[in-house]
């Protein structure tokens, strides 16, 4: 089994990292400048700035389009350093940095504006069509003034960007703008939560310089929209000190680097490939299959949910151990999602395990199915106790950061709660490791005790969620 995980992974870093060929630009390689620098871009013909830029680019480029690119955006008197350099680092940190273009541009003034617009967009197409860019991978992240700009210049331009990262951006308004006849509706498959956009947020309830209000807003109006968005609320953070919460920053670059865009399509080669791949997958050994899995990763997305189902349905245990690992860290759609649930019933150990992981991390990305089914298992009473413990401990993993300061999912962190009384001690165990990543006091409660020496710490637990969440079964506990 580890053979073909190495093999994967292999794979997946050669595909990253060949040489690159002269590309659609007209550019040769040499003309494409790697590693940490700055530079101006500037109209071709006047030779006037359109933008002064900091990028990072991989030493060696790969010959297909398969780079991601993250543009980030400075806050009010910064410069093209600051966020750019803070996106670097978290890259670096989760391994990933080697797969992207990492760029920040300097706005024309103190700030962004509508002005930089037009430049900004010019850019960013630029640097799509000269490095070897997957348009299904383009990200834009901000901080402040910079988190008030991409939430805007997002929105109008929902066709390039797979997702948008704010934090503790200025207020922005989610209506107009959009490049579409219809508004998709707020619910059911075609929703925006399945088909447009995604967001994440990061603020500090303790910022005086942007309200914490203004990204409260936003995920209402986001929500309210149908869109799906992941918000980090950080208690007694000020506006800078939230950029300093390296557990946050790290999981929005995971965020980033699982998703793709779900309207932009591959090309026809592109297709045919991962059509006849996809045939493949149901029958491949190990070794043939490590190749095929990982090309399927690296699309990701619904284009390469076929695949990546086939290869969940695959015989060989490596092959559907492999493919399910691979779910952790790049989302497909609701039918992987749906697999995965049926794979923590599978006969094989490993496979279960490789499943309650992945649907931890759709957990803590918000997928609501998954976060229910997690709960029911945990709690069902009838399940196998080595179950329960697993679907505890991908609970966990989703409201580690909930727990920072926004607990909005309250079925999640209520469901750990109640397991403190759980008649199972495995089980009240792994509820108060759970809870104990993100409780400041776990209120002198012993997993070993008896039900009536628990009482009175379960009772400070539950006034404790009823603080946090909200009461059982009513609103939030924030506004």
């Amino acid at each position: 089994m580890i053979r073909v995980e190495i093999a994967l992974l292999a794979l997946l870093a050669s595909t990253a990292m060949g040489d690159l060929r002269p590309g659609d630009s007209g550019q040769e390689v040499k003309d494409l400048r790697r590693g940490d620098f700055k530079n101006d871009y500037r109209d071709s013909k006047s030779q006037s700035l359109i933008m002064h830029y900091r990028m990072r680019a991989p030493e060696r480029l790969p010959e297909k389009k398969t780079l991601g690119l993250i543009v980030a955006f400075h806050g009010l008197n910064g410069n093209e350093d600051s966020i750019t350099s803070f996106a670097i680092e978290a890259a670096r940190r989760v391994q990933i940095a080697d797969e992207y273009v990492i760029m920040g541009g300097k706005s024309k003034g103190v700030g962004w504006d509508t002005i930089d617009d037009k430049d900004a967009l010019a850019w960013i197409v630029w640097v799509k069509e000269t490095y070897p860019i997957d348009p299904r991978r383009i990200h834009i992240i901000g901080m402040s003034n910079g988190g008030g700009m991409v939430k805007r210049f997002g929105w109008a331009n929902q066709d390039l960007f797979a997702s948008v990262s704010s934090y503790c951006g200025v207020s922005a308004v989610f209506s107009g703008g959009l490049k579409t006849k219809k508004a998709p509706p707020p619910q059911g498959p075609m929703s925006p939560a399945e088909t447009r956009t995604e967001w994440y947020f990061v603020h500090g309830d303790a910022d005086t310089t942007v309200g914490v209000d203004a990204s409260r807003l936003a995920i209402k109006n986001l929500g309210q929209k149908g869109y799906r968005y992941v918000y980090r609320e950080i208690d007694g953070a000020d506006h800078g000190g939230i950029m300093g919460y390296r557990e946050v920053a790290d999981d929005n670059l995971r965020f980033i680097h699982a998703l793709r865009h779900k309207e932009v399509q591959l090309s026809k080669e592109e297709r045919a490939e991962i059509s006849s791949i996809s045939v493949k997958l149901k029958n491949a050994k190990a070794e043939a299959a490590a190749p095929m899995l990982a090309e399927a990763v690296r699309t990701g997305g619904a284009a390469g949910a076929a695949a990546i189902k086939n290869a969940l349905g695959n015989s060989d245990v490596e092959v559907k151990k492999a493919a399910v690992d691979a779910t952790e860290k790049v989302l497909f759609n609701r039918e992987i999602m749906m697999e995965l649930i049926k794979l923590t019933k599978d006969k094989s150990g490993d496979v279960k395990s490789a499943a309650f992981k992945s649907l931890g991390s759709l957990a803590n990305w918000r997928h609501p199915e998954v976060q229910e089914y997690l709960a029911q298992t945990a709690r069902k009473k009838t399940v196998a106790v080595e179950d329960r413990v697993a679907s505890i401990q991908a609970l966990g993993k989703a409201v580690k950061l909930m727990l920072l300061g926004w607990c909005e999912d309250k079925n999640v962190v209520w469901s750990l709660v109640l397991l403190l009384d759980d008649p199972e001690l495995k089980v009240r165990e792994a509820a108060l490791a759970a809870l104990a990543q993100g409780a400041k006091d776990t209120f002198e409660y012993k997993p070993d005790s008896t039900p009536a020496q628990r009482k009175a710490s379960l009772a400070k637990w539950r006034s404790w969620c009823e603080e946090q969440a909200g009461p059982l079964g009513g609103a939030g506990g924030k506004p």
